[in-house]
């Protein structure tokens, strides 16, 4: 109290107190009504002491003081304040009150050196909606669309806001905003909170269709989630006075194209069921001066790409209609309606003639006159039938046509029967053909043809049957002969274009070759193509990037992480369960099919890419044991080379086969469809070009639409999974590396035989305890593996920012010790200054659909040539070439080659686009900019912007930490944000230590940012022995992984053991049943959590028992307790069941008597049965024990009464009152029972 005291006199007689400018508080802070606010400040954590007043008035006492980190004053007393580490001011219910200035008082030392801050806060209210709401529009859509005819003014509202929102009416077209005489009315009921409504004429348009209007809120107070809204004011009238017909198949993915003279601002597709309906707004798109593409969608199954085209997604019956493209643009305005028509193929796929079988060529034997019946199923639109002579044949007549139409679940059966005559005899074949009439309705053309014998009479028939078999003699002998004639001839000239194609035509002997290369030979040719150019690929793994002259066989640096599948088979539902899978074998040996359909996924850099290089290995190898090794082809493409590539045949010549091969499309073709077995691997889904292009090749095999009988591995992202891949397939899901994989690589691909080394890596990675969650990805502890052998002086890092900017200094070192000093210092500007290169990355890196792969053209012209090749040499730019397709063809070869670059793996894009972003963060506080350009960077996807950032420039983490705070469950990653600024490991334990020190909590209604945030947290806590006193995991656990150890939560984010937690409490609904799995797989992950004491269980239904060899040992010595603490048992770990332990709990059940009912848990039933069997307290006799209703047997053999659930109760000792309860009248027999009972039991006394 002296300090404290001494630190106030301080403040009130010290004359050198003084207001700063230095911005370690801002001046004027805005806290949320009805929620905790924190008045942020930054001091320094060696800083003698802090006070708070809420007055600007010195002589009062301060609500808040710390001094010598001991706090103190009425305010933090009364709970009502608080302070963080580095000063800043919790309030824990922000009310009206604190809308007032604050004083911030520093107290450098003890007898000299105070600053002060005058600190204006604000309160805020945040309206419902969070954005500006234009009358008679939706809460909930980003665009309005209105008929003119429908608007007499326009109307804005925010409601409920503090403080008030001024609205503004702007008219939006794409060179600029226009303001608009805006009239504004502000009312409050209680000085709390305001409402504005801002009203304004419709203004006039240059456009005769559509005007773009906005209502924006000019408000620099961040109050909103938006500050527009955007009205189209439709001024149109429909008349369909012409429209194009399309034609598209049920389930098809279609696209309808929306043409346009111009570049347009603005599009709208309406839809309506027919030409008198009015039409219904599904989908518009604004392209505005500030080159935001903002699209809003307003019907379910349509998507708007970026070239205006809508998509219908999986058309079906009801959305057959017109559709109509409007745009405008500065130039002019254009409207186009599609009608489309639905189309169902037929079931069988073809006409079926009465007394015909498709499988053959039919040929009828009929009278001259007589009845033919086609007919076609499951077919819509309605079509009509008709017979009709082949070709004008006037031999047969048709007439009398009776069609008949059945309508049947929206499809239409034809039925068509006509009379036919023939005529007159003819040696002419009578074809005849049954086919759909052409029609504007509809697209099909199909029919079918047969012959019809007539049988002729009298001399006629006999001067016909004996010219007929003359001719047909003359037919049998020459026919042959004709044939192989022909054979011959075609045969040797095959054999010739082979040759010559070949380039061997001299060395070679027609007479010998003159029957055809087989198939087989051509497929040999192929597979030794394929496995050579193959060989190139595998052999070229490279583990550090900027050191291109050390390549590895992928066999050599492969190493197996944690891998997970689900089986998804034909008309079964998936439960979402993920089981474990030991080896990547397994994907092929499963079941009686060799060859699986299955998508590899994983997230950028966790080996999806590399395990597809070790399938080729094993097929290329035959590797013993491999199930590739008796594939007979293997097709392997990189999809992101294959934009504009239709045909999968064109993909494989052009990428694997070398350029003088003798093959042809047809024949690689030819070799797919009749090879035993074929598996295709296609490499990175999430990067192929044409995914919304349903009619490749590519999008075929997926959908097994082609190639049927192959295999199928597709690797991609887990959030770009192709959303019509086929049926009965597995899902591959790549985990990551765990302890037992990183030590696996460092033997196999790092130090070999050296153990001591291996160990040494291990311990660097011990040492830095950041790193555990980006060394869980591949790829980047490969890295640190092979830097860490490199350099045995590598430094301790206190942060990934700190690693990151370590390994991009590896980058371009590497390359500076082959340069003289001169090249040194003339490309050390490139590692120094990277502006252009921040913007690119942070560009791409923006909105849902990340653009973060570009053409080299386009980087040299932004970057220059000097800087784009030295990224380029250093590897952190990759080249890669492409096929692009010119559309339309300019020329007869309308494919080219070009040169696509990216990153080297999308973690360096964050690196340099956090760069811009720490940038932006520092240039504009607290601006209404900063917050539009986060809401543009999801921070679980790009977590590590956000992180990079405030390790980069320690000025801009309050900035960047006061928006993630505002996010839902923002707060732990917002700490780990502020220790990338912090740097120091000393600095971040301790910051750790403080949050978990009252135990941790993670909950299933928790976001995956703030569940992944938790998980690091706690793996920091592990690596560096700090107590968790408890960890709560609140109805999130999936299972346990017994391969990498770690609880998978059911948002699939996985926890590994932490060993330093003292208690693990699992929450569940009470009306969960908890498996004897789930339970087994809870005391498994509490045996990885070494220092555990108690396992304890909150609601659930537990199983009755588990079976002791499930139990680890482990458990049992270290005496941890495993109890369900709302009924209180224990469970005893040596017999696996459990019992009622503690004297006063004991006790309490002894003296109020012990009941065992037919509604009684089985758990409960089963601790009591216990209870009486091993009855801890002897001295203390069992009051009474009811049966109520729960009686089933006496059983004579072993002496017990038999419960109707199942359990035995046998003859207890200490019991003196025993009482029945039955739902009728007793019966004799059941008398009998509980008197033998009675028997067994000793002490009784009284039978009730």
């Amino acid at each position: 109290m002296g300090k404290i005291l001494a630190a106030i006199m301080l403040v009130v007689l010290t004359p050198a107190a003084i207001c700063s400018n230095i911005t370690e508080c801002d001046l004027e802070q805005y806290l949320e009504i009805g929620n905790q606010g924190i008045v942020r400040c930054s001091f320094p954590l060696d800083v003698y002491g802090i006070l708070w007043h809420d007055t600007t008035e010195y002589d009062v006492p301060a609500v808040l003081t710390y001094i010598e980190k001991n706090k103190g004053g009425e305010g933090y007393t009364s709970g009502e304040f608080d302070i963080e580490q580095d000063g800043s001011l919790i309030i824990h219910n922000v009310t009206l009150r604190h809308d007032r200035w604050f004083v911030a008082t520093k107290i450098i030392s003890s007898s000299v050196g105070i600053v002060t801050y005058d600190i204006r806060v604000k309160t805020t209210v945040t309206p419902t909606p969070s954005h500006p709401l234009i009358a008679n529009c939706s809460a909930k859509k980003n665009i309005c669309v209105k008929p003119r005819a429908e608007l007499s003014t326009l109307s804005c509202s925010v409601r409920d806001a503090r403080p008030f929102i001024p609205l503004r009416w702007l008219k939006r077209t794409s060179n600029a905003d226009t303001s608009i005489n805006t009239i504004q009315n502000v009312t409050s009921e209680d000085n709390a909170t305001w409402a504005t409504l801002s009203t304004a004429p419709i203004p006039l348009s240059n456009s005769s269709l559509l005007l773009l209007l906005v209502c924006e809120a000019d408000s620099e107070v961040l109050v909103l989630d938006q500050t527009e809204a955007m009205i189209i004011v439709d001024n149109s009238c429909l008349e369909y006075t012409g429209f194009t017909r399309m034609y598209t198949e049920r389930h098809v993915s279609t696209k309808i194209p929306c043409r346009y003279r111009n570049e347009p601002n603005m599009i709208i597709w309406k839809y309506s069921s027919d030409l008198q309906s009015m039409p219904s707004v599904i989908a518009t798109a604004i392209n505005n001066w500030m080159n935001n593409i903002i699209t809003d969608h307003y019907e379910d199954g349509y998507h708007l790409n970026a070239d205006g085209s809508l998509v219908i997604q999986r058309p079906s019956l009801k959305n057959e209609g017109f559709y109509t493209c409007m745009s405008v643009s500065d130039e002019d305005d254009y409207i186009q309606t599609h009608e489309v028509v639905i189309f169902i193929n037929p079931v069988p796929p073809y006409l079926m003639v009465d007394g015909c079988s498709h499988a053959q060529y039919c040929i009828l034997d009929v009278q001259r006159e007589g009845n033919l019946t086609c007919s076609v199923l499951g077919i819509r639109p309605e079509v009509q039938l008709e017979w009709r002579a082949h070709e004008g044949n006037r031999a047969v007549l048709f007439s009398h046509d009776r069609q008949r139409v059945e309508f049947i679940d929206d499809v239409y059966n034809v039925y068509l029967t006509s009379i036919f005559e023939v005529e007159s005899y003819t040696d002419e074949r009578l074809i005849v053909e049954c086919r759909i009439k052409p029609s504007d309705k509809h697209s099909f053309e199909l029919s079918s043809r047969l012959d019809l014998f007539a049988a002729m009479g009298g001399d006629d028939a006999l001067t016909e049957d004996v010219s007929g078999l003359w001719w047909i003699s003359i037919i049998v002998v020459a026919l042959p002969l004709v044939i192989i004639t022909i054979a011959v001839a075609l045969r040797a000239f095959n054999v010739r274009r082979l040759a010559e194609r070949a380039g061997k035509l001299s060395s070679i002997r027609v007479e010998e070759e003159i029957a055809m290369l087989p198939t087989e030979d051509l497929e040999s040719i192929f597979v030794e193509q394929l496995k050579h150019k193959y060989s190139i690929l595998y052999d070229q793994v490279q583990p550090i990037p900027y050191i291109k002259e050390r390549m590895y066989c992928v066999d050599k640096v492969f190493v197996e992480g944690g891998i997970e599948y689900q089986y998804l088979a034909r008309n079964v539902v998936s439960s979402g369960k993920w089981s474990q899978m030991h080896s990547y074998y397994e994907i092929f040996s499963e079941g009686d099919s060799v060859l699986k359909r299955c998508i590899i996924e994983g997230e950028p850099g966790y080996g999806k890419s590399t395990l597809a290089l070790q399938l080729i290995y094993d097929w290329c190898n035959e590797v013993e044991g491999s199930p590739l090794k008796d594939v007979g082809v293997l097709v392997f493409l990189r999809l992101r080379q294959l934009g504009g590539t239709k045909s999968i045949a064109g993909a494989i010549k052009r990428f694997l086969l070398p350029r003088d091969t003798c093959l042809t499309e047809d024949e690689i073709n030819d070799i797919l469809g009749k090879s035993s077995s074929v598996l295709v691997v296609l490499d990175g889904y999430d990067e192929y070009p044409d995914q919304e292009d349903p009619d490749t090749d590519i999008s075929l095999i997926i959908r097994k639409d082609i190639l049927q009988h192959a295999g199928l591995v597709l690797t991609t992202r887990s959030s770009f999974l192709p959303g019509d891949f086929a049926s009965e397939n597995i899902r591959i899901k790549l985990a990551g590396f765990d302890n037992s994989a990183r030590d696996k690589y460092i033997r196999k691909a790092v130090v070999g035989d050296e153990i001591e080394e291996g160990n040494r890596i291990l311990q660097e990675l011990q040492k830095n305890p950041v790193l555990g969650d980006l060394c869980q990805v591949p790829l980047f502890f490969v890295m640190f593996a092979h830097m860490t052998h490199e350099n045995e002086g590598i430094e301790t890092f206190g942060s990934v920012t700190g690693f990151f900017r370590y390994m991009i200094s590896c980058f371009h070192s590497h390359l500076w010790n082959k340069l003289s000093d001169e090249e040194v210092r003339a490309i050390d500007v490139y590692e120094q200054h990277h502006g252009r290169l921040d913007e690119i990355a942070f560009t791409g890196l923006k909105g849902k659909n990340q653009h973060i792969v570009w053409s080299r053209n386009y980087l040299i012209r932004k970057l220059g040539d000097g800087f784009y090749r030295h990224y380029v040499r250093i590897g952190i730019l990759v080249e890669e070439e492409v096929i692009k397709i010119n559309s339309p063809p300019l020329q007869s070869k309308h494919f080219k080659n070009e040169t696509e670059v990216h990153f080297y793996h999308k973690l360096f894009c964050e690196w340099y686009a956090a760069h811009h972003f720490a940038k932006i963060a520092t240039v504009f506080p607290y601006s209404l900019l900063l917050r539009r350009i986060a809401k543009d960077l999801d921070p679980y996807d790009l977590q590590h912007v956000y992180r990079f950032a405030c390790g980069i420039k320690g000025a801009s983490t309050e900035k960047i930490v006061s928006i993630l705070r505002a996010k839902e469950d923002g707060d732990k990653f917002a700490i780990l944000c502020t220790l990338e600024r912090d740097g120091s490991t000393d600095n971040i334990l301790e910051v750790v230590r403080n949050i978990v020190s009252s135990g941790v909590t993670i909950d299933a209604r928790y976001s995956r940012l703030l569940q992944r945030s938790t998980v690091q947290l706690l793996e920091i806590a592990s690596k560096n022995e700090i107590p968790v006193p408890s960890l709560e995991l609140h109805e999130c656990i999936d299972k346990f992984d017994v391969t990498t150890k770690c609880m998978v939560l059911k948002s699939g984010i996985s926890l590994p053991g932490v060993s330093s937690v003292v208690k693990l409490n699992i929450a569940e609904a009470e009306d969960v049943q908890i498996p004897e799995t789930k339970l087994i797989q809870v005391l498994a992950f509490a045996q990885e959590c070494t220092h555990m004491q108690k396992v304890s269980f909150d609601g659930g239904i537990l199983p009755m028992s588990i079976p002791v060899e499930d139990i680890n040992p482990t458990l049992i010595t270290r005496n941890v307790e495993v109890i369900h603490s709302r009924l209180g048992y224990h469970m005893i770990l040596s017999l696996g069941q459990w019992g009622v332990f503690g004297k006063s709990i004991v006790h309490k059940l002894c003296t109020d008597g012990i009941t065992i009912g037919k509604d009684t848990p089985l758990i409960e039933q089963q601790a009591m049965i216990l209870l009486l069997q091993n009855h801890p307290m002897r001295e203390i006799p069992v009051a009474c024990l009811t049966l109520d209703q729960c009686i089933d047997k006496f059983d004579v053999t072993t002496s017990s009464m038999v419960l109707t659930s199942g359990l035995s109760l046998p003859g207890v000792s200490s019991v003196i009152e025993l009482k029945v309860t039955e739902s009728g009248n007793m019966s004799d027999n059941r008398f009998l029972q509980v008197l033998a009972f009675v028997k067994e039991c000793g002490d009784i006394t009284a039978v009730l």
